[in-house]
């Protein structure tokens, strides 16, 4: 694919060398002339030296032939202003922005933006990520992978909390076994009712497991 990259410094470097092991074509917008340079001359790609909020510079580097143009700036109106003449001047059919505001997703994503990328939110969900997998304390495939079982710890986000297991939904083949609350081990009926703190001992076939997973923490477990 023809892929144009619009600013972006250090993160433009890293992703013309991810592009370029996949065979794309890269072109370089920038306002930083050595810059600009530097990238041509270490990765033999065309670079071009302006301000990517210009449309003759997007024509200059052929916009309008680009399958995706990746506005990578440190400021996201510049880097909406690039999608938007991307969009409806060159008719490039994949915009995409870097945003350093992850408020101002919605608003790009309303103004023809295809996708966004926060790296504060990105940053957000791997530390929640990594505190939801903290909460599956032990996962034990048996029958050669075909039925496991795990301990899930419920926080206060779990959509399970405070309703009865028959109101939960799981899927077929799968239960919770055992609830370990405080100090008393609770064999569970279709009444009992799940609350915060809530150790659940959970049985399923590997088929869906993650999808019960998803219910008690609103994530996937990684296997």
């Amino acid at each position: 694919m023809n892929i144009l990259l619009v600013e972006g410094n250090q993160k433009t470097k890293f992703l013309i060398k991810a592009l370029q092991t996949n065979d794309h074509h890269v072109v370089v917008v920038g306002q930083d002339y050595s810059w600009c340079k530097t990238l041509a001359d270490t990765f033999e790609i065309t670079a071009i030296c302006g301000d990517g909020t210009k449309p003759y510079i997007l024509k200059d580097a052929q916009a309008n032939k680009m399958d995706i143009v990746i506005a990578l700036g440190d400021e996201d109106s510049a880097n909406l202003i690039v999608c938007e003449l991307a969009k409806t001047q060159f008719h490039v059919k994949n915009v995409y922005a870097v945003i350093n505001d992850p408020k101002n997703a919605d608003l790009f994503k309303k103004l023809g933006v295809d996708k966004c990328v926060s790296t504060v939110q990105l940053f957000a969900e791997m530390v929640e990520q990594e505190s939801i997998e903290d909460n599956i304390k032990k996962y034990l495939p048996i029958e050669n992978g075909r039925v496991v079982i795990c301990e899930v710890i419920l926080d206060e986000k779990s959509p399970a909390l405070n309703k009865k297991l028959w109101e939960i939904g799981f899927p077929p083949q799968s239960m919770i076994s055992c609830v370990i609350r405080g100090e008393q081990t609770i064999i569970p009926q279709g009444n009992t009712k799940l609350s915060a703190g809530d150790k659940a001992i959970v049985i399923s076939s590997s088929e869906v497991v993650n999808q019960v997973l998803s219910i008690l923490t609103l994530k996937k477990s990684k296997r």
